[in-house]
């Protein structure tokens, strides 16, 4: 199982997003996701709703926020 994040740049309009595969899940974090609350808010409630919980990914700026 990966650990890490990969942060990748889609525009200031991706918000992000979250996906369960058969070994976790995968995150596609935006850079300007501690920027923006309401995006970072999302995110968060995505990887819940799939059964995670932020704060396990050392790189991610969620799991940093978390």
């Amino acid at each position: 199982m990966q650990k890490d994040a990969l942060i990748v740049d889609y525009g200031p309009r991706f918000k992000g997003s979250a996906v369960r595969t058969d070994e976790g899940i995968v995150c596609v974090v935006p850079r300007q996701v501690r920027e923006r609350p309401e995006a970072e808010a999302s995110l968060r409630e995505l990887v819940r709703d799939l059964g995670g919980e932020c704060g396990h990914c050392p790189n991610c700026p969620l799991g940093l926020a978390g």
